[in-house]
């Protein structure tokens, strides 16, 4: 009796040993839970607090480049990318892009009507990525104020008609990912000209200095290739003049087309990355360079995802996902 009494006692103490060490184990992972939970928040008010600072940083510096320069090219110091930067706890790199280097698709649509040169050049853009030009229509009548059809366009009559029904927003776009909304545009082709367009509040001009050669192409779409090489070759252009005399010159012949374009830009798109412990946060910015400092201000910022490549695709510029996240890694 006193042996098994002995037995009893020693599975009772087990028991409460087992029971011990499974509540300490909880109560430690909990702690360890809280303190991490803890460290993100301190994180992620770093890296807040940081990518405002850069943002303003990238105003800055776009005020000044304005002050002392009336053209706006990629020799210039807003160009160049602010390499790896430490700071307290973490680390911040920047890059400014013009974003007048694209093709803004609210060009499309100028006073309130459908923009004869900014249509040719967009249907361009489309022929050289091997894209149905037609569906240029579809995007002016998303963007115009009527509901009058174009011969290859979409309005309210077909969107009501699709398996969720919505309408045309006739207004400005607001995004390129607006894109998709568009009859005709798939996921597949929205991801093949984002790198060529953009959208922004109002109509814009194209920058020579800073636009790519596809874009150029499209924009004077009389002119060979070799003449936008040599175009591209002589940049920068600080004069407007003698940017019109040298596309006349490389014309040979040739009427070059009516088109919008400029040498110098008023938005610009601003990547600021930043990592602080196990937080890393990519941001993008869209900014306004008015005509003085107090002009210039953010129109808007979103947080970006990292894009993953399909097995069509391969992997593009997180700047270019549009996807709004942040990320603990």
């Amino acid at each position: 009796m006193p042996a098994r009494q002995r037995g009893l006692a020693l599975i009772t103490a087990m028991l409460v040993v087992a029971i011990a060490a499974t509540t300490a184990a909880y109560l430690s992972l909990d702690q360890q839970i809280w303190l991490r939970q803890a460290q993100n928040l301190s994180d992620r008010a770093q890296a807040e607090v940081v990518r405002a600072g850069a943002l303003e940083w990238a105003i800055t510096i776009l005020a000044k480049d304005a002050k002392d320069n009336k053209s706006d090219d990629l020799t210039e110091n807003w160009a160049k990318p602010l390499p790896p930067l430490a700071v307290e706890g973490g680390q911040v790199t920047g890059r400014i892009a013009d974003a007048q280097a694209r093709f803004n698709i609210n060009n499309l649509v100028r006073n309130n009507a459908p923009s004869k040169p900014d249509i040719g050049t967009f249907r361009h853009l489309l022929l050289s990525l091997s894209i149905d030009p037609n569906l240029t229509d579809a995007v002016v009548d998303w963007i115009d104020a009527d509901s009058d059809k174009l011969p290859y366009g979409a309005e309210d009559i077909d969107y009501l008609q699709t398996k969720i029904p919505y309408r045309a927003a006739n207004q400005p776009m607001q995004s390129v990912d607006e894109l998709r909304l568009v009859r005709g545009f798939t996921p597949e082709i929205v991801e093949k000209l984002r790198p060529w367009i953009t959208a922004l509040p109002q109509p814009t001009e194209i920058n020579v200095n800073t636009a790519s050669k596809e874009v150029l192409g499209a924009l004077f779409y009389t002119l060979p290739p070799p003449a936008i090489e040599q175009l591209v070759s002589q940049r920068p252009y600080t004069d407007p003049g003698k940017l019109t005399q040298i596309l006349q010159g490389l014309a040979t012949g040739t009427a070059l087309p009516q088109a919008f374009y400029g040498i110098q830009s008023s938005y610009f798109e601003v990547v600021v990355e930043t990592r602080f412990g196990r937080y890393q946060r990519t941001t993008q910015a869209l900014i306004h360079r008015g005509s003085n400092d107090n002009a210039s201000r953010i129109l808007w910022h979103r947080q970006l995802l990292p894009r993953i490549a399909t097995t069509t695709e391969t992997a593009s510029p997180a700047e270019n996902s549009g996807v709004s996240s942040d990320r603990n890694i």
